[in-house]
């Protein structure tokens, strides 16, 4: 049976928590020890105190402490602790006249406290396209702003966090948090696997030595036959969901990105969790957040996210949140949105910061409302209906139809993708595309990470054929290129020709997975003789005499008129800027890659290629400049 999952939820701390004065000390005694620590928070209820070596949980001490009104004293028993962070102690015990000056002590914290005012944040969740790199991060705005940036635009990579003593790692994969690691020991997975009494000490000790020969924890344990592989994934994602929840709580450290994923960091049995989720629980938790500032920014204007892997991620929203997003229908201006809420307005911050972290509800730039915009209803629209999650007989058929459509994302026309007619309405479109998104997005299936890239790639396909067909001129040149490749026979049947050239790109396909270029060269060059006006055979020839260096120039040229034929295939464009980059032709790619931004200005991997790709290029023109100047200057 799988290990319980933690769930971490909001505080219920009967006292509030204050940040103690610089310089506050506690001296304390117990377990053997005697020592005097600096304070981090203190409550009614207990301290947390600065310490390297924590005392063992349960163990009890005696303290003292001067307040402004004079010394506290009593007794205090350890509930938590965190090597090289510190320990929390509540009070157990104090006398009436201690307990009076820690009460005055607290007022006077809290009345302090109020009047600090937290700083406007330079943006609000905005994506700039700037890669990351490395930062200081001074509260949780700034790491929630961190986090819904990886998240929001899909980016790969492993981002470091150095927390005091402590380095954390969180590992992503198209935005997707895939794994994690801790050098705090009681983040280890077999630490925790000891606390809970899923192993033993002695194999704990054999696992370590099957380690120490290069092989991963997780793995040993399962080859020892204590736990199932499936056990063992849950205690794997039990020890991501408490590294990256450890990581929400303490948002004061430096950062370091590193868009890169070395392929032995992630272990085999890994699984995804929604990050959502997580940001989701930390934004519950967090007390320093600018939500005053959010309330009065009349500048700011939002609608809700058209990118489906954010509007309909796995989390569970809050009345208010839920409120709010039913509210929601174009662009508005967030400080109305709010007024006309119906909620009070500290709930309907919070919840509109909410949807801005996890991606659901976007800020667009000011003046971009229409002149009329849409009435917000002034009530909360019901409950949206929880549709229930189609069941499939078995996950291979449910492969089976991820798979299916992908082969009809790359054979068929958009309209068949999406399952509607040539003639279809607008709102026909939109529903299904919905319809689709919510059965297919990735954190519906988080069970199932070998089926992840497949799911990503479906959504990104769906979400191409949804922006093509929902815009107006968009659509109209879609529909022309259709008609004038003869593929606009939705529902009709096939002539002959079209049957053969089904077939020669069946071959072509299977010789393109068994790698045989040649073999695919040969079909589909068959394809573009019978039906050279379809742009996708001229991109998948193209692709395959890539394939081969002495036919590169002439996949060039096919690749030129896949462009010509259909001028909104992003995936075109990027694959004619990686051939030109084989050919070493770097100043011919980077044309190619901004196109693409100039379709979609969120595509990750063109970003990717823009930002490693133009630097160089600037610094190839500043030496080709000089080598210039100095020829002419030796002439002279």
């Amino acid at each position: 049976m799988n290990p319980p999952i933690e769930k971490t939820k909001p505080d219920r701390r009967r006292s509030r928590r204050f940040n103690a004065p610089k310089g506050t000390l506690v001296g304390w005694q117990g377990g053997g020890k005697r020592n005097a620590s600096t304070v981090d928070t203190l409550s009614l209820g207990g301290v947390f105190l600065f310490v390297t070596e924590p005392l063992p949980v349960g163990t009890m001490v005696q303290f003292v402490f001067d307040a402004p009104s004079g010394e506290v004293r009593g007794r205090a028993i350890i509930r938590h602790g965190r090597a090289g962070r510190g320990m929390g102690m509540q009070f157990v015990h104090m006398d009436s006249d201690s307990r009076a000056r820690l009460y005055r002590f607290a007022q006077q914290l809290e009345k302090e406290q109020r009047k600090e005012v937290v700083a406007a944040p330079s943006s609000w969740f905005t994506q700039d396209g700037q890669p990351l790199d490395s930062g200081e991060i001074r509260g949780h705005h700034e790491l929630f702003a961190l986090l819904n940036k990886i998240y929001s635009a899909r980016l790969t990579g492993k981002l470091q966090l150095v927390l005091g003593r402590v380095e954390k790692q969180l590992f992503f994969d198209s935005g997707q948090l895939i794994f994690a690691t801790s050098s705090d020991r009681q983040d280890s997975l077999g630490e925790m696997m000891l606390r809970a009494g899923a192993l033993t000490q002695s194999q704990f000790e054999e696992a370590s030595e099957l380690v120490r020969t290069g092989q991963r924890l997780g793995s040993a344990i399962a080859e020892m036959g204590v736990c199932s592989v499936e056990e063992i994934a849950g205690w794997v994602q039990r020890q991501l969901t408490q590294i990256t929840s450890s990581v929400l709580d303490y948002p004061s450290c430096r950062y370091y990105f590193f868009s890169s994923l070395e392929k032995n960091i992630v272990p085999e049995i890994g699984i995804p969790v929604p990050l959502g989720k997580l940001l989701l629980e930390a934004v519950y938790r967090a007390n320093d957040l600018p939500l005053d500032h959010l309330a009065e920014d009349g500048e700011l204007y939002v609608e809700l996210t058209s990118d489906p892997l954010q509007r309909y991620q796995v989390v569970e929203l809050s009345e208010g949140e839920r409120s709010l997003l039913g509210a929601l229908s174009g662009v508005v201006a967030a400080r109305e949105l709010l007024r006309q809420s119906g909620l009070p307005k500290a709930k309907a911050t919070r919840a509109l910061y909410s949807l801005m972290v996890l991606g659901a509800v976007v800020c667009v730039p000011h003046g971009t409302p229409s002149e009329q915009e849409p009435a917000v209803p002034t009530t909360p629209p019901p409950e949206p209906e929880r549709r229930p999650l189609e069941e499939w007989p078995s996950q291979s058929q449910f492969e089976e139809e991820v798979r299916r459509l992908l082969d009809l994302a790359e054979k068929g026309t958009y309209y068949e993708l999406l399952g509607v007619t040539g003639s279809a309405l607008p709102s026909h479109i939109k529903e299904s595309f919905h319809r689709l998104a919510r059965k297919f997005h990735p954190d519906r299936h988080m069970g199932q990470s070998e089926r992840l890239g497949l799911l990503q790639d479906l959504m990104s396909q769906l979400t191409t054929a949804y922006k093509t067909l929902a815009d107006e001129k968009k659509r109209a040149s879609y529909d022309k290129q259709l008609a004038e490749a003869g593929a606009f026979t939705l529902g009709q049947g096939k002539t002959e020709s079209q049957r053969t050239v089904d077939d020669c790109l069946v071959r072509a396909k299977q010789c393109l997975r068994a790698h045989n270029f040649a073999g695919s060269i040969l079909w589909l060059r068959k394809c573009v003789e019978i039906a050279p006006e379809v742009a996708k055979h001229q991109a998948l020839l193209a692709r395959s005499l890539a394939a081969v260096p002495q036919y590169r120039q002439e996949a060039a040229h096919h690749f030129e008129k896949a462009i010509e034929l259909d001028p909104w295939n992003t995936s075109t464009y990027f694959q004619f800027g990686e051939l030109y980059e084989l050919m070493r032709l770097p100043w011919r790619a980077i044309p190619l890659y901004r196109k693409i931004l100039d379709i979609d200005p969120e595509h990750n991997k063109a970003l990717e290629r823009l930002s490693e790709l133009e630097p160089k290029q600037e610094d190839q023109l500043e030496k080709s400049f000089q080598f210039v100047s100095n020829l002419f200057r030796r002439k002279a």
